[in-house]
């Protein structure tokens, strides 16, 4: 029996809204019911969205999808709203998101992030930026809205990054190196957004330098 993907998507989108109301899943912004076609990709892309959504306003995407900037732009000149998944674990194990900015890439990256999205329930919101200057924006603007508790940017230029986003006040950035770097960093700084060079790291490395962002908690005001 073959199903016409109407139909899988209606059913997905039904299964979401029922284990939402059994607490199981978290919505951010409109519920997710609402979305009439709902992605599992885990990147999302512009041709993607032009072959999936076809003249619907809404769309359902997985906790840890990643929007590329050019499915960015094809939601907002479609007027196009984003509804993400998230398990209530997240919500309720560490009460807060926390956003990933990825301006250089690498499997080790991704890994990374999937990883430990899946050890501590954190919520992670991942998103691929195409220059520093647009991807130190983008942090900066998160963080002035308080709409992550805190950023890591990836960028093979760490440095430059930090110093940038340290422009604003109420951003308290740093380029760390290790695990150890991170720890006095967070003891000195108490740092909302951590530059990261994934360069030559590990995915262990990544892991573990997130892992350590995460565990200090919601930074709080120096």
């Amino acid at each position: 029996m073959q199903f016409s993907e109407e139909l899988v998507n209606q059913v997905v989108a039904n299964v979401l809204s029922t284990l939402s109301r059994q607490g199981q899943v978290a919505h951010t912004g409109t519920a997710l019911s609402d979305a009439s076609v709902v992605l599992t990709d885990k990147v999302i892309t512009a041709d993607l969205l032009a072959a999936k959504v076809k003249g619907q306003v809404a769309v359902g995407i997985a906790a840890g999808a990643i929007l590329t900037p050019t499915a960015k732009d094809y939601l907002r000149q479609n007027q196009i709203s984003v509804h993400r998944a998230s398990t209530s674990a997240a919500s309720t194990k560490q009460g807060a998101k926390w956003r990933a900015i990825v301006l250089t890439h690498s499997s080790a990256v991704e890994n990374a992030l999937t990883d430990l999205e899946q050890q501590t329930g954190a919520h992670w919101s991942q998103e691929l930026s195409t220059s520093l200057d647009h991807a130190v924006q983008d942090a900066i603007s998160s963080l002035c809205r308080a709409d992550a508790a805190g950023v890591v940017l990836f960028a093979s230029t760490a440095e430059k990054a930090a110093c940038l986003a340290n422009r604003n006040q109420k951003v308290r950035a740093a380029a760390v190196q290790d695990v150890n770097h991170l720890r006095e960093v967070i003891s000195q700084l108490g740092p909302n957004l951590i530059c990261v060079n994934p360069k030559q790291k590990s995915f262990i490395e990544l892991r573990n330098l997130v892992k350590t962002f995460v565990k200090a908690g919601v930074p709080q005001e120096k």
